[in-house]
């Protein structure tokens, strides 16, 4: 019975261990971003969008190639694998425009996020903390 209260309570929170952990959008305590629609996000993310509501350089920021967390988000947001970005970014290199930045892990991403007030990030929902502003959920 204990048992089960735990993991319901896990769920609940969506720290789980399995497979597809909760993804959840951030920004550092700073940041002049209160809200974001997944359509905003995928424009920032593509590079569509490159500063914010105030001007603010909007700085999106990733996970390395290969992590299943950012292969999700960009399945959820963006609609394509990582793999399949490759073409879309060759593509934007010669107008100039570069993909997001990448950063090792959801540590440096919390100090990357609290360093720069225009940066956005996502992260398993365990690996937020008090530095980071909760934004966006994505299921």
């Amino acid at each position: 019975m204990l048992l089960a209260g735990l993991l319901c309570a896990a769920l609940a929170r969506g720290d789980t261990d399995g497979p597809s952990p909760r993804i959840v959008v951030v920004v550092g305590r700073a940041s002049i971003v209160k809200e974001i629609s997944r359509d905003t996000l995928r424009d920032v993310y593509l590079r569509r969008q490159r500063v914010w509501s105030d001007g603010t350089r909007a700085i999106p920021i990733n996970l390395p190639v290969g992590n299943p967390v950012r292969e999700r988000f960009s399945t959820l947001v963006l609609g394509r694998s990582t793999q399949e970005l490759v073409s879309y970014w060759s593509a934007r290199y010669f107008e100039g425009i570069t993909p997001p930045a990448v950063v090792s892990s959801p540590a440096a991403i919390r100090a990357y996020l609290n360093a720069e007030p225009g940066a956005v990030a996502y992260l398993p929902a365990t690996e937020v903390d008090e530095t980071c502003r909760f934004l966006l959920s994505l299921e």
